[in-house]
């Protein structure tokens, strides 16, 4: 379910920014043809009016709000393709000027001119490739803002690493700090001959008088 609902959330983002983008530069490259801002809805509906529809400048619910709507369809349509490619490939912007490519080709490649979106009718075919253009930035922008999983380290098997101690371990400090596997040697008497030898002081006496050297 979560699944789907991130396929649904990506594909509506991208889609909306692709209409938005491509309209806008649509719209552009209309005006610079000497054409209402809105030209390139009206012409998109050539399909149910025929060529036309390019006569008509006015805008109108019939043609500009029809057109509207073709518009924003045909960009989710293929916002849902550019969404399964993004699953694959995984790069957003390549995806959403590949789409927009893949477009151009469709529509005035395969598709006979009657169910192009008729934009050439209203502009230069630079125009029309400028609006193709927004489409895949539109598409690419949309994609990037969709959220990936991140991956999944696998889990190291073992106990944590050893910590090292912040204790010095040199110097005099190692001496009156021992670690537990370090002899104490303040606790041990030196004995080279391995004789055990006794503490003269634990007498009770004190220390023995120094003796007298003879000859």
């Amino acid at each position: 379910m979560a699944e789907s609902s991130g396929f649904l959330t990506t594909t509506l983002r991208a889609g909306l920014l692709a209409a938005l983008v491509s309209g806008l530069v649509l719209g552009v490259a209309a005006m610079l043809a000497g054409h209402p801002f809105w030209m390139p809805l009206n012409v998109t509906t050539q399909a149910f009016f025929g060529p036309e529809v390019a006569q008509v400048r006015g805008l109108d619910l019939t043609h500009s709000g029809f057109g509207l709507l073709i518009h924003v369809v045909s960009s989710l349509f293929w916002a849902v393709i550019a969404t399964l490619l993004f699953r694959g490939i995984g790069h957003a912007w390549i995806v959403g000027l590949g789409t927009a490519l893949l477009a151009l080709v469709v529509d005035y490649g395969f598709l006979p001119e009657w169910m192009s979106p008729g934009w050439h009718l209203a502009m230069p075919f630079i125009g029309v490739v400028a609006g193709f253009v927004g489409l895949g930035i539109g598409l690419g922008l949309g994609l990037s803002l969709a959220v990936r999983p991140a991956p999944v380290h696998p889990v190291r098997s073992g106990g944590p690493a050893p910590v090292e101690s912040e204790t010095n371990h040199g110097g005099p400090d190692a001496l009156r700090h021992p670690g537990p596997n370090v002899i104490n040697q303040r606790l041990q008497r030196i004995d080279p001959a391995n004789l055990v030898t006794e503490d003269p002081n634990r007498q009770g006496h004190g220390p023995n008088p120094p003796h007298k050297v003879t000859n």
